[in-house]
């Protein structure tokens, strides 16, 4: 999470994922534990950055965006350097919202299709804009916005732990995907 992450992207994907018995943490890209979001919601994260250690993220990177949050994780040269790295090795990445604009940046959708905030399809170097909620291809999910934080959340959730355990935790929510 960077100043200015949209909170729905970001807490409602972390809190699918922990039911569905996946680990995460919370990452504070500002160098203190709590951030505040983009609408003044302020969220304390697990770890900060500089622990983290590239090699250490085993599962996915996940980008929430926020028109502040996602310029503030594009600004920083070396997570940049350490998301490419990730989905170089084969790894798995999402990104919701403004933030796939990142990854199309750093050449990761190339004939991929993909969506994010409509305003950011112009971002999506290589790429196939479709504006469907979410988009899974190979190793990326994107997601188009915070409406859509459930169903990018249960796709994480496929793709980690399979469709029965997607399945699970929408039927646990009430969520009907379709």
């Amino acid at each position: 999470m960077a100043e200015g992450f949209d909170e729905i992207e970001a807490v409602a994907v972390w809190d699918i994922l922990r039911r569905a018995g996946a680990e995460v943490k919370s990452v504070s890209m500002t160098g203190e534990k709590t951030v505040v979001g983009a609408h003044n919601v302020a969220v304390v994260s697990d770890v900060l950055y500089e622990s983290v250690k590239s090699d250490d993220v085993e599962g996915f990177y996940i980008l929430p965006g926020g028109v502040e949050g996602t310029k503030n994780l594009f600004m920083n040269d070396d997570f940049k350097m350490n998301l490419l790295n990730h989905y170089n090795q084969g790894r798995y990445v999402g990104a919701i919202g403004e933030a796939p604009s990142i990854l199309g940046e750093l050449d990761m959708l190339n004939g991929k299709n993909v969506t994010a905030q409509p305003a950011y399809m112009n971002f999506l170097q290589g790429a196939t804009y479709t504006g469907l909620p979410v988009e899974i291809q190979d190793n990326v999910i994107t997601g188009r916005g915070a409406g859509d934080s459930f169903k990018f959340a249960i796709g994480i959730v496929s793709m980690l732990k399979g469709k029965d355990a997607a399945d699970k935790v929408s039927k646990e929510l009430l969520l009907i995907m379709g």
